[in-house]
């Protein structure tokens, strides 16, 4: 299966994707709930595309009781997934998700794609894997033997250029740079950006977006409607070193632009929480009903996720720390906004794929001979119910009739 809400009223449609999406505003909303799309840890089980789902855009609730959405073996060359970005197209009913293609017991340099994928329901994905030197085979640098990574990527509606822009950070062995260790040199990233074509398939050449001078990753792209610019949100990575006066220690940052595809002017500070903890995977979203941004990001070593709050996009208050336990434990994801109906049909959706979960696992002595019999035709249909329908009405139904 598998936003930070698009803009309203505003001419400028960048809207689109949460990024995309950014000016919150007290007009009263269509949206009343919040969908947060992450994987679970650095196994190939966790690395899967989960739901959770939220009132108040901190506290959340799993779908599926914590299972994935979407089979990462049926999406991604690697047969895993990371960093999952969700968002709503600028028509309003139409979903997209970008992902890492990755299988991290593979290595943190066995990455080398992006997956894309595109819904109508939240629920039933088109997808296509794209593999970087597969694709631009006469892209200098970008061979198999030289690519290092090519991470987290994110959506951006270009009202400019009429495109989704899709940017992501990428690492090459070529630009690695010495650390204050001597033992070890870091892989130097930069934030790279493509367009995808109409049908959501396929991207253009990789141009650089932005250079930090040191290795940046997971950017995430928000329109500030007040000050007519581009806010870039951004993971100064690896290990701490100074630059152009600035130690860094993996923390969140900012940059901005007047222009979607920059340059962008970097503000040497760290926005989050301070701490002695690294951070990474920053989301910003706006609160719905209400002119205050969510700034989130995954405290990956210390089991929370941490929340802080702005009316302004630059200055940040902490709010909570997010516990991740029990059948919610989110790494790296995004959070959209969705409206009763989506949450509904979400909700049944998940209802519908733990009750076939059950009955496939219920003890053999719970059930009569009839409903033995009849166990392995109910599953069936309704595996086909979750795979073919999005209706309410059709998925409850078929809920019901698990019922033994």
């Amino acid at each position: 299966m598998n936003i930070k809400q698009w803009l309203k009223g505003t001419s400028t449609a960048l809207a689109v994707c949460f990024a995309m999406a950014a000016t919150a505003q007290n007009t009263e909303s269509p949206y009343s709930s919040y969908l947060f799309a992450f994987f679970s840890n650095n196994s190939p089980y966790g690395e899967q595309i989960r739901y959770a789902v939220s009132d108040d855009g901190f506290n959340y609730t799993s779908l599926n009781d914590g299972r994935p959405v979407v089979a990462s073996d049926s999406i991604a060359l690697k047969k895993s997934i990371r960093d999952p970005y969700i968002c709503r197209g600028k028509d309003g009913k139409t979903f997209y998700i970008v992902l890492t293609d990755m299988r991290s017991d593979e290595g943190w340099q066995s990455n080398d794609g992006l997956i894309l994928m595109k819904s109508t329901d939240l629920i039933h994905w088109q997808h296509t894997a794209i593999d970087f030197p597969t694709r631009f085979p006469n892209l200098i640098g970008f061979d198999r033997k030289n690519l290092h990574a090519v991470w987290a990527p994110q959506l951006i509606w270009d009202e400019k250029a009429g495109k989704y822009m899709i940017y992501y950070s990428i690492g090459r062995h070529d630009w690695e740079y010495p650390t204050d260790d001597p033992r070890f040199n870091q892989p130097y990233f930069k934030i790279f950006y493509s367009y995808v074509n109409e049908d959501f398939t396929d991207v253009t050449e990789p141009k650089l977006l932005f250079d930090f001078g040191k290795a940046a990753i997971d950017g995430d792209i928000i329109y500030d409607e007040k000050n007519d610019e581009y806010v870039l949100f951004f993971k100064d990575e690896g290990r701490s070193v100074m630059n152009k006066g600035f130690r860094t220690r993996q923390g969140v940052m900012r940059a901005t632009s007047k222009n979607l595809t920059g340059p962008y002017k970097i503000e040497w500070r760290h926005v989050h929480k301070e701490g002695q903890f690294p951070v990474e995977g920053s989301s910003v979203f706006p609160l719905i009903g209400s002119d205050e941004y969510i700034l989130m990001y995954d405290c990956y070593a210390q089991g929370f996720y941490q929340f802080c709050k702005s009316t302004d996009l630059k200055n940040f208050t902490f709010v909570q720390n997010t516990k991740t336990e029990g059948n919610f434990t989110p790494r790296h994801g995004s959070v959209m906004h969705i409206t009763k109906a989506e949450r509904e049909r979400l909700e049944a959706w998940s209802a519908l794929s733990l009750a076939v979960n059950e009955l496939r696992h219920r003890s053999t002595p719970t059930l009569t001979l009839k409903q033995l019999e009849q166990r392995p035709a109910l599953i069936k249909e309704a595996e086909t119910v979750l795979a073919t329908s999005a209706d309410v009405k059709t998925l409850k139904k078929m809920t019901k009739k698990l019922e033994m």
